[in-house]
This record gives structure tokens, sequence and C-alpha cells, in this order.
């Protein structure tokens, strides 16, 4: 893997239908059941599913918070999270690094754990709060520390839609 995905990791993923609000979360981990149960996920309400799919079942206007998760790399999963909760999940215990962006307000915040991880010095990542033009950046550093950026293989994998039942 190098230093720089070969495309644009935000042209990507509002490609893909991210063009709205987006919550994701890149967390450490790979035992998919022990971090739902962490987050408070109902283990029962989910639906397997693509990233399309994801996203037309939280066009339709569900009220209920649901994360699409699922593996991202050997050591780390994935949560997109939808509606009013922490991209976080609550998950204390383990390293996250989490984005959240509103496109309505065109505001954006990032993991400020990224700032104390190292061989990130030649990206600008000016602060953890900006607008949409921080989200590249950003998502590049989570790439490289994962060790996958988004590609099309990525997009296409199938995760998990589950309930986030946890307050």
């Amino acid at each position: 893997m190098g230093l720089f995905p070969e495309t644009n990791q935000w042209e990507l993923l509002t490609a893909a239908g991210l063009r709205g609000d987006f919550q994701a979360a890149w967390i450490e981990g790979d035992d998919v059941d022990a971090i739902v149960a962490e987050a408070g996920c109902d283990p029962r309400d989910t639906l397997d599913c693509d990233l399309t799919t994801a996203l037309r079942w939280h066009g339709l206007g569900s009220r209920a918070t649901v994360a699409w998760m699922g593996p991202h790399t050997p050591g780390w999963t994935f949560a997109l999270v939808f509606g009013d909760a922490d991209p976080r999940l609550g998950l204390t215990e383990r390293r996250v690094f989490d984005l959240w962006y509103a496109r309505e307000i065109d505001e954006f915040s990032g993991p400020g754990a990224l700032y104390e991880e190292e061989g990130l010095d030649d990206l600008d990542l000016n602060d953890d709060v900006g607008d949409e033009d921080d989200l590249e950046p950003h998502l590049v550093a989570v790439g490289r520390i994962t060790g996958r950026f988004v590609d099309a293989g990525w997009l296409a994998e199938r995760r998990t839609l589950r309930r986030v039942t946890a307050s």
C-alpha cells in the first residue's frame, strides 16, 4: 500500500451515495460480534447489505439509529452510523477513528487521536474541525493507519446494518 490512494477518498464516497451527513468510525479490532455487543447494537435486528442498500434504507426516513458495520482490514472494523448516535458508538476501551460531516452546515469533525499518530506529517491535518475540504486528508490518514484506503472493492463489500439500542 502506498502513502496515497489512487483515487480521492471523499469523491469515491460521495459518488457511492454519501452526499448528506456522514458519520463513520474505524474501530480497532476485528471481532465484530464483540464490538457489536460493546456498542449496544441489537444482535437480532440486522440486515446484511451493500452500501447502496444501507443508504437507501436510511433515506426512507427511518428514525432508528443504525450502523452499517463489518470488516475493514484485519484488525479493524468499519461502522457507518446513521441517526443520533456518537460515531464512536460508546467504544471507550478501543482505539477508534471517527469522522463526522454535516453537509447542511458544511461542518466536519475528525478524530483528534490522529494527531497522536506518527507518519502523517505530510498530510494537511490542520485541525480536527473544519469544512468539506478537510475530509480528504483525514480519510487518507485513517487509511494509512488501518492499512486500507476506500476503493471500488471496499465500496462493494457487504456489511451488516444493525440497530443501535444503547443511548
